[in-house]
């Protein structure tokens, strides 16, 4: 006897999907229809969803999706696109106006992961500099100027100056 044409719930006889303990603690869907899915139906699944390891198998998951906010992400998503497409047939329509059609369009490049990104060093935070300094630089040449009366006074000036 196959497990299609289990009528009780045998613990020892019937495995349950990893994945479909998942999908039931996600909770998008009634749980006896993601279980029809798996091919357990009728008095099996009454059985089953009685079973206190397969209740604290699913407890066990749904606790840790809405530690790691999984569920409300997934949710939020399935939300997001059920609206997203009568929000694109009001923005399609000639009813809707500039300002709305704008911001559905800002909201969709959002959504699509179309806006501009940001530059590398935005992107890594706050720059930072690393000077090495090998040594001090050799200390420069003394460069001496010779400058004459002429260089530094008019020739006005040096009419009043006395000679040495």
């Amino acid at each position: 006897m196959d497990d299609s044409q289990i009528t009780t719930f045998e613990p020892g006889r019937l495995s349950i999907p990893s994945e479909m303990v998942a999908e039931i603690a996600a909770g998008l869907e009634e749980p006896r229809d993601i279980a029809f899915r798996y091919g357990i139906a009728g008095k099996s699944w009454d059985e089953l969803q009685s079973w206190v390891p397969f209740q604290n198998a699913v407890a066990a998951q749904k606790a840790e999706f809405e530690k790691s906010g999984f569920t409300f992400k997934i949710k939020a998503k399935v939300l997001t696109e059920d609206v997203f497409e009568e929000a694109y047939r009001h923005a399609k329509g000639n009813n809707s106006t500039l300002l709305q059609k704008l911001e559905f369009i800002k909201v969709g490049a959002k959504l699509a992961d179309m806006e501009p990104k940001n530059t590398v060093q935005e992107q890594a935070g706050p720059g930072f500099s690393i000077t090495i300094n090998l040594g001090s630089p050799p200390a420069p040449k003394e460069k001496t100027i010779d400058l004459d009366e002429s260089d530094i006074h008019t020739p006005g000036e040096r009419q009043g100056i006395p000679a040495e």
